[in-house]
């Protein structure tokens, strides 16, 4: 759960921010027709990533066709549009500049506008729709409790980010014209240098461009400094809020009689509130994107190796050594002095054991470690299904021979050696 929390939040969480300063922004101080334009645009381009994230999933002759550098282009090209994008909507919103080209460049700051917001969902979206689709459970089942946990974390992670983006809208709403247009440029701009960066890299990878020393460090800190990219723009947002608080704590504007008084005072209340709701959620946000991140990264314990019974040509292990369900590891060090690690489980219900390395075709030798009553991949933290250990596919352990004589396990030692080229 705490997996797709975490995922979902980095994901969407200044996703929503400019989606939600930018239709604030456009609302208050553009003319009706381009709020709809802006509107029109999210909507379809989110009906565009479902349809894209369908066909990328799911499978069909598209799909088949459709291969990762296809997919690379495709989002090196919208990183660069999303730049150029802002830059045309740097410049044409300006408003002394809008002032003198009146209805085109509001037209042209629509236009650039709808791109950003265009650029931003489809980069985003066909992501967080597959997310399901890699919900990958032990029995594949969507009533499973390993699906449901990870399905609500992926409901928390967009339900923050949506609070997030709604709270900035709120805050933008209030906050004055000119001031308000300044942490609309500034999130956008982080937004932008960041997807730069990633183009850059892109670029480099497929040797479209080449390295030079200016542009690694671009791409050195993309890659290191990616989630402060998001906490920057969080703390941008909460410092828009800070200032409308600063802006409402005293009564600046004229009134008549009380009445009027006290609906002004209700409003700069309210904006305050606002204020403090965003700040709430941010904090939360940050707190996902590192402690609770930090926390679900932690690598868990791994279990020691336990002893065995050593016979000449096979490592031997009676069953009261493990037949209390848990997963028992254990390990054989070959002559090039390469441990080769292998696993027993009981299967549940049953007197039949699991056996198999501590390793997989997918994830290699990271192995696994048991979390409840659950055996997990170590990598990609796919459930196993106790039953299917021993057999082959997935993400189950690599398959060893062994065979079971007088209630002991025996495993030959030369099969044991056979792999020992997965824990090199």
């Amino acid at each position: 759960m705490l997996k797709y929390f975490v995922l979902l939040t980095s994901d969407l969480a200044a996703t929503c921010i400019i989606l939600g300063m930018l239709y604030s922004y456009f609302k208050h101080n553009l003319k009706r027709i381009a709020t709809k334009t802006l509107v029109i645009v999210g909507v379809a381009t989110v009906v565009a990533s479902i349809v894209m994230t369908a066909v990328l999933n799911t499978s069909n002759p598209i799909s088949k066709k459709l291969n990762l550098g296809y997919l690379t282009y495709m989002n090196i090209t919208l990183y660069l549009i999303f730049a150029v994008a802002f830059l045309v909507f740097l410049v044409f919103l300006i408003p002394p500049l809008l002032k003198k080209t009146k209805k085109l460049g509001e037209i042209v700051s629509c236009v650039s506008a709808s791109v950003l917001i265009f650029t931003l969902l489809f980069i985003k979206l066909p992501t967080v729709f597959a997310y399901p689709f890699n919900f990958d459970v032990a029995d594949n089942t969507i009533f499973s409790t390993d699906f449901i946990y990870r399905f609500v974390g992926f409901l928390f992670g967009i339900a923050l980010s949506i609070l997030v983006g709604f709270f900035s809208y709120k805050v933008i709403r209030d906050t004055k014209s000119k001031m308000s247009l300044i942490f609309v440029y500034i999130e956008i701009f982080i937004q932008a240098f960041y997807y730069s960066g990633l183009a850059i890299k892109l670029l480099i990878t497929r040797r479209i461009i080449k390295q030079t020393h200016f542009l690694f460090e671009i791409v050195k800190i993309v890659n290191n400094y990616s989630k402060y990219f998001i906490i920057i723009m969080l703390i941008v947002a909460v410092v828009a809020g800070i200032i409308l608080i600063i802006n409402n704590l005293k009564v600046t504007d004229e009134y008549s009689n009380p009445a009027e008084l006290r609906k002004i005072k209700a409003k700069m209340r309210n904006r305050r509130r606002v204020s403090v709701a965003l700040f709430v959620c941010v904090a939360l946000a940050i707190f996902v994107l590192t402690f609770i991140d930090a926390y679900n990264n932690k690598e868990p314990d791994e279990a020691p190796v336990e002893e065995c019974i050593d016979e000449g040509e096979n490592l031997v292990v009676p069953y009261e050594y493990v037949e209390d369900g848990h997963l028992h590891r254990f390990a054989y060090t070959t002559e090039d002095g390469v441990q080769v690690k292998f696993i027993i489980v009981q299967k549940p219900g049953t007197t039949t054991y699991g056996v198999g390395l501590d390793a997989c075709d997918i994830c290699g030798d990271a192995g696994y470690y048991e979390r409840g009553d659950q055996i997990v991949c170590r990598r990609c933290d796919v459930v196993m299904n106790k039953n299917t250990i021993g057999l082959p596919g997935g993400c189950n352990p690599i398959v060893i021979d062994y065979y079971v004589e007088n209630a002991k396990i025996y495993v030959p030692k030369a099969t044991l050696v056979e792999h020992q080229d997965e824990f090199k």
